[in-house]
């Protein structure tokens, strides 16, 4: 499964907190089950819950939510288009001083693997996923409290509100 690797990789590249405390972004795998197709060949899916844990964060959770629906935009864009779907991104959020946050959210995520045979020989990999529009990269944003900065995704400022 290679989503929950890129999600690490712009979480990390993203907000520095990450880059400083590797440690307290965990990415858990629930629910997983393949979907078969019965075709010839053996291509599948992976469908499976990603659970994203930020413990001990100390920005506001729009910081994590922003890059996390931007990389959901890319990768499982359904779930922000289908209004069947628009609910299915879940979370907790447990204050714990003030200051910090223990952060849990759950995302759908499906992969599909392409498993071809030639001359005895299989070879899998992983599509990518149809993207409905082209999206403009996410480089750069800030969080304003009414018009007040708390968070600059360059600068990495915190400032509580």
């Amino acid at each position: 499964m290679l989503k929950p690797d890129r999600l690490r990789d712009l979480l990390t590249q993203s907000i520095a907190y990450f880059q400083q405390n590797p440690d307290q972004l965990i990415l858990q795998f629930d629910n997983g089950n393949l979907k078969l197709t019965g075709a010839a060949s053996l291509s599948f899916e992976y469908h499976y819950d990603l659970e994203v844990i930020a413990t001990d964060f100390p920005y506001h959770p729009d910081v994590l939510f922003v890059p996390i629906l931007n990389f959901v935009r890319i990768e499982q864009s359904e779930l922000l288009l289908n209004p069947a779907n628009q609910s299915k991104i879940t979370f907790e959020i447990e204050p714990n001083n003030h200051k910090t946050y223990d952060i849990y959210i759950k995302i759908p995520l499906t992969e599909r693997v392409i498993v071809k045979e030639q001359e005895g020989e299989f070879t899998a990999k992983h599509g990518n996923e149809p993207q409905p529009t082209e999206w403009i990269p996410l480089e750069r944003w800030r969080l304003y409290h009414f018009d007040r900065l708390i968070f600059d995704s360059q600068a990495q400022t915190n400032d509580d509100y």
